[in-house]
């Protein structure tokens, strides 16, 4: 198993790898069959508003044993974060089922508050939307509720535009109704590394080039050693 540093890129064909965020390791794998009870404690420590998007509800076992099921069967792509064997982010993405939304994938990802400051869920976006593109899709979309100021910041961050917002649309446990507002990214504005021709959520400028996080290292290094 490899060990990445606070600021490399990870790809999803590295996965299981650890990865170390402030002196903290936090292992990154994919979600398996094995996960349901560590899926029902993490749901269950989150704000109940930060639920109110999701199409899946983490702390029913119901609901988490059909995730379970459609990741088995490959009609969901699930990578998890842990610490200390207790799973303390996602993220997910799903292909339309209907022919006519094949081409657009929704992405989830959620991050314990606990940990919301280390950069987590950039990195789990990236892994998500990296599975997104090897899916060939056109388009990625993302859901949340108008007070989820935080998720809809990274999004920003990583180029997705508000595509629309419905009104009252979301029911929360108390029957209050709640706009959700609807992301998307189109994968035709995605940036290609100049140095290895990878598509990638964020580029960085290094001499006059456009460079992934990978190549920014090691074309930096080049230059630092001579």
């Amino acid at each position: 198993m490899t060990t990445r540093q606070e600021h490399a890129d990870i790809e999803m064909q590295q996965l299981p790898v650890d990865l170390k965020r402030d002196g903290r390791t936090i292992h990154l794998r994919n979600l398996n069959g094995s996960d349901g009870n560590r899926l029902l404690e993490f749901g269950n420590r989150q704000p109940s508003e930060d639920l109110l998007y999701e199409e899946r509800d983490i702390t029913s076992v119901a609901d988490v044993g059909d995730w379970l099921h459609d990741t088995e069967a490959g009609r969901i792509r699930t990578v998890i974060a842990e610490e200390h064997g207790s799973i303390i982010g996602y993220a997910s993405i799903e292909r339309g089922r209907l022919r006519w939304t094949r081409h657009v994938a929704e992405i989830r990802v959620m991050v314990d508050v606990s940990v919301r400051r280390l950069g987590l869920g950039h990195v789990l976006l990236g892994l998500a939307f990296e599975a997104a593109l090897a899916d060939d899709v056109a388009k990625i979309i993302a859901q949340m509720t108008p007070d989820q100021l935080g998720a809809r910041k990274i999004f920003e961050q990583l180029g997705f535009v508000e595509d629309a917002v419905l009104t009252r649309h979301v029911a929360s446990a108390d029957g209050e109704l709640h706009d959700l507002i609807v992301m998307r990214f189109d994968t035709a504005q995605r940036q290609l590394c100049k140095e290895c021709g990878e598509y990638v959520l964020t580029l960085i400028p290094l001499q006059g080039k456009q460079l992934c996080w990978s190549c920014y290292e090691i074309v930096d290094l080049e230059l630092g050693a001579g």
